[in-house]
């Protein structure tokens, strides 16, 4: 897991492109599960922006844990993940932990990791990242809700991503939903694991409400993420709806401390 400032990030560009060159081709990715595999009329896309909320300050962790899965189904290769984190965001919800990371299933070196010290360096980096053909996925994790992260930044940011085919995953902490150019919005709880026996702690379990969809349906399922085999597994029986987004309310914040992702 690397740290790197804004000037290395730059600098980096260049080469990991050359290293990573992947042809564009609106190429999609799904769940491994059939039931919500059918809600995606193609799959997710790939080349596009996905957003994802937690619905309380507790549920951070759950919702840093399904930003991952994502990235880890979006990018099975080895290609490098840009985690774009704006300093407040890392303050109040703790840094990434390798082995979290690796237990969920991302090698903590596929990572690289820049802090950005306000949101607008923060949509600056993600767009340089979104520019790099070939790389896995850039998560962009502004803190709360920016003036600057509105519709014409979001589709900025969109459009990029359609362009080189590389996921954008907007990790929405401290924040509530608002209009921006996401194809999809998910709103995450953390829910309770099954244990895998001998009071062995069992896979990751999502609580995950797909409240956008612009390919399609939204829903409601709960999830496990198969670490091993990287694939999610519905536990419980499938809720599509049409309706739209229920109202909410920004969540509480939370003491400092690490994440277990």
């Amino acid at each position: 897991m690397t740290t790197v400032d804004l000037a290395a990030l730059r600098r980096d560009i260049a080469s990991l492109g050359e290293r990573n060159a992947r042809t564009a081709q609106g190429s999609a990715f799904d769940f491994g599960d059939n039931d919500i595999d059918r809600v995606f009329r193609e799959g997710m896309q790939r080349g596009a922006v996905h957003e994802i909320f937690a619905e309380e300050a507790g549920d951070a962790g759950a919702a840093t844990g399904f930003v991952i899965a994502l990235v880890l189904r979006a990018s099975p290769d080895q290609s490098p993940v840009l985690w774009l984190e704006e300093d407040f965001a890392a303050q109040e919800n703790g840094f990434p932990y390798a082995p979290g990371l690796q237990n969920i299933g991302l090698d903590p070196q596929r990572l690289i990791i820049v802090r950005c010290a306000s949101p607008q360096d923060v949509l600056k980096a993600a767009s340089d990242s979104l520019g790099i053909r070939g790389a896995g996925a850039v998560i962009i994790a502004p803190w709360s809700n920016p003036k600057c992260l509105d519709l014409t930044a979001s589709r900025k940011l969109l459009l990029t991503a359609q362009q080189t085919d590389v996921p954008a995953f907007l990790l929405r902490l401290g924040a509530y939903p608002s209009e921006n150019a996401a194809v999809t919005r998910w709103l995450i709880r953390a829910a309770p694991s099954q244990s895998s026996g001998a009071n062995a702690p069992g896979h990751p379990v999502f609580d995950a409400t797909l409240i956008r969809n612009r390919q399609g349906m939204t829903g409601h399922w709960i999830l496990q993420w198969e670490s091993d085999d990287h694939v999610f597994r519905q536990i419980e029986p499938f809720s599509g709806t049409m309706v739209s987004a229920p109202s909410y309310r920004p969540p509480q914040t939370r003491k400092s401390g690490t994440r277990p992702y």
